[in-house]
């Protein structure tokens, strides 16, 4: 073999060689291509395909190959570039500690600004709760106040009130105290203790003069001052009067007469028709079948009255005490009991003139409960007073007899309670009604000379009674 042969068998080896070199690097760069196309397709559809990891290290391996065959120094370059490549990443996706602590710091002032602001909202709706307290306070401090000095102001002018003239009499060494309860009782004033006080503020202590003088409620506080400062009217004499518990109104009616105070039938017409505005008027019952409307409300007690005085005067006086007498509580038990002050009068006005004493008032008192509370069996009380109330009273004092009137008052003809008292009865026969014994009697009689009662359940034990009681 020549040498031109030689030349080119070796020609063609090396040709030979750098196809095969040149093919390999072309297959390990459309392998890589694929790889890469593969995840970019991942990356936009939000998908994460595994990568063939044998298929990644076949490639890898013949690019190292490949470039180390080139040279060992482009290996070790490549190498280190794709070393500070992913530390340079590394370091974008991490934030530097200063980044962070600038972050922590913004986000505890974040917080801090927060708190803050709930506290001034909650010391702001504190404040308001707080303001609308107070500015109510002040509002209702201020109508009080203000209806208060209204009130003590008509008070002290007398603004409203009657101009009805009455004659109040004023003890010797009487001092302001002992006047101004006179003068409250006499319906001349309402507020004692505001008369003290304008009496004292005007020096006026110690410089009224004892008698009678002239007032009437619509008086102001000074006009009252001046007349007590001034001499007294003639004196006038005075009587003292005692009407017993169970006094019928015409019977008191005719005292008031036999001791010179006024006439008997001036006070019963006066009486029965005018008022003076206490609040126990207003439960008194108007009916066409009562004889007189103020039965019952003629409290028994003492009383002092003027002689020649004025019948309102005296009706007024009467009216005052039966106002002070029936308390709160006796009105509280009324209540309890379901009953009204007019049907209260009238069961204690029977009581009252059945028996003489509590302990039987009681026991009667619970013979008329026992039969009001079963009318069907007991339609009828059969009281004896009623009768003679009709007889004595009705009656006489009708000016056209009328058959109704006289049933409704007559219990053994009428059914219930009359239709109005039969007298004026006392605060024990008040109380027996209001708090009589428990018993299951329905029958009652007494002995009319020794006032012995005796009791019974059924008819056959009242009919042993009336013999026991000689009344048969």
């Amino acid at each position: 073999m020549d040498d031109k042969e030689f030349d080119s068998m070796l020609d063609d080896l090396t040709k030979r060689k750098n196809g095969e070199n040149t093919s390999d690097d072309n297959e390990a760069s459309e392998a890589v291509s694929e790889q890469s196309e593969a995840a970019e397709e991942a990356s936009v559809s939000g998908d994460s395909p595994e990568i063939d990891s044998e298929n990644n290290e076949a490639v890898s391996e013949e690019v190292v190959i490949y470039e180390a065959e080139e040279g060992d120094d482009d290996a070790s370059y490549v190498e280190d570039e794709l070393s500070e490549d992913e530390y340079d990443e590394d370091e974008e996706d991490e934030p530097d500690d200063e980044e962070l602590e600038e972050q922590r710091e913004q986000e505890r002032l974040r917080l801090k600004e927060k708190r803050k602001n709930k506290k001034r909202k909650k010391k702001t709706h504190g404040r308001l709760v707080f303001a609308l307290i107070m500015v109510t306070l002040v509002i209702s401090v201020a109508v009080i106040g203000a209806l208060g000095f209204i009130t003590l102001g008509s008070e002290v002018l007398g603004l409203n009130r009657s101009d009805s003239e009455f004659s109040v009499e004023i003890p010797e060494n009487s001092g302001t105290e002992a006047i101004a309860n006179i003068l409250q009782q006499e319906g001349i004033i309402e507020n004692p203790t505001l008369f003290r006080v304008v009496s004292k503020l005007k020096g006026a202590d110690g410089t009224y003069i004892a008698g009678s003088h002239k007032l009437s409620p619509n008086m102001t506080y000074s006009d009252i001052i001046k007349t007590l400062q001034e001499e007294a009217i003639n004196p006038r004499e005075f009587v003292d009067i005692t009407f017993p518990e169970g006094i019928r109104l015409v019977d008191a009616a005719a005292k008031l007469e036999e001791a010179g105070v006024c006439s008997a039938e001036e006070f019963i017409r006066v009486f029965n028709s005018k008022t003076f505005g206490f609040d126990f008027e207003e439960k008194v019952l108007v009916s066409p079948k009562k004889l007189f409307k103020m039965e019952g409300y003629f409290f028994p007690d003492t009383y002092q009255f003027y002689l020649d005085e004025d019948p309102v005067n005296v009706a007024k006086k009467v009216c005052k005490n039966f106002e002070y007498k029936i308390t709160p509580d006796l009105y509280g038990r009324m209540d309890d009991m379901g009953m009204t002050l007019e049907e209260t009068l009238t069961l204690a006005s029977i009581v009252q003139r059945e028996a003489g004493d509590s302990y039987n008032m009681k026991m009667v008192a619970s013979v008329f409960h026992n039969r009001l509370n079963d009318p069907d069996t007991f339609p009828l009380l059969q009281s004896d007073p009623t009768s003679n109330y009709v007889e004595e009273v009705v009656i006489p004092n009708l000016e056209i007899y009328s058959e109704s009137i006289c049933e409704a008052y007559d219990t053994y003809r009428g059914g219930g309670l009359p239709p109005g008292p039969i007298c004026n009865p006392g605060i024990d026969a008040i109380e027996a009604v209001l708090y009589p014994r428990e018993t299951n009697y329905y029958y009652f009689c007494s002995d009319l000379e020794t006032g012995e009662f005796f009791y019974g359940e059924t008819l056959e034990e009242h009919e042993a009674n009336l013999v026991a009681a000689h009344l048969r």
